[in-house]
């Protein structure tokens, strides 16, 4: 990736956005059996950085905004947003490398659902590892009402995918009307 001014100050910009994300719009307790998951929007930048930039620069704008919320007032001690991070990371690692290095000559139209897809999938799967670890390891498994295997079935999974859905399909449709301009300002 050849780093520029404007590509460290759009990860910069992003990285605002996606802190600002985290803390609202939110929706609070779709899962009955654990109330405090609460989807927001702030893995949209992130994959904004990872489709327009470069992946490398989604996990940056994902670690920037981790460590902003961990400095701005973490109610979980740093294992919520080390979870998060994770997950998001994969998230827009697999995006933006899906997108980037697959079908090159396909339309961004056409190949973002499909990455979107891939990167749903990448990150379902690293939140069943870190949810896992961090109750395994940590007195927050106290939380949890049932077994960890339970837990991660009835809600780390049906919670991930309807927030990815959720997220992806939102960032899909803004993604697609100022591609133009990104694609123009960048480039």
């Amino acid at each position: 990736m050849k780093t520029n001014t404007k590509t460290i100050v759009l990860t910069g910009v992003l990285s605002s956005l996606s802190i600002v994300l985290s803390f609202f719009p939110k929706i609070p307790g779709i899962i009955p059996i654990a109330p405090w998951l609460d989807i927001d929007f702030a893995d949209m930048p992130a994959l904004f950085a990872a489709v327009s930039v470069s992946p490398i620069a989604g996990v940056l704008t994902v670690l920037i905004k981790n460590l902003l919320h961990w400095l701005l007032g973490s109610t979980t001690g740093g294992i919520g947003e080390a979870s998060n991070f994770i997950c998001g990371t994969a998230l827009v690692l697999a995006c933006g490398y899906f997108n980037k290095f697959t079908f090159k000559k396909t339309l961004i139209q056409k190949k973002l659902p499909l990455s979107l897809f891939v990167a749903t999938m990448c990150q379902v799967f690293a939140s069943i590892i870190s949810n896992y670890l961090a109750i395994k390891n940590t007195i927050f498994g106290e939380k949890i009402p049932t077994d960890v295997v339970s837990y991660i079935l009835q809600a780390v999974i049906p919670f991930n995918i309807i927030k990815d859905i959720l997220v992806c399909v939102v960032f899909y449709l803004v993604y697609v009307l100022v591609y133009p301009k990104i694609r123009k300002n960048l480039y």
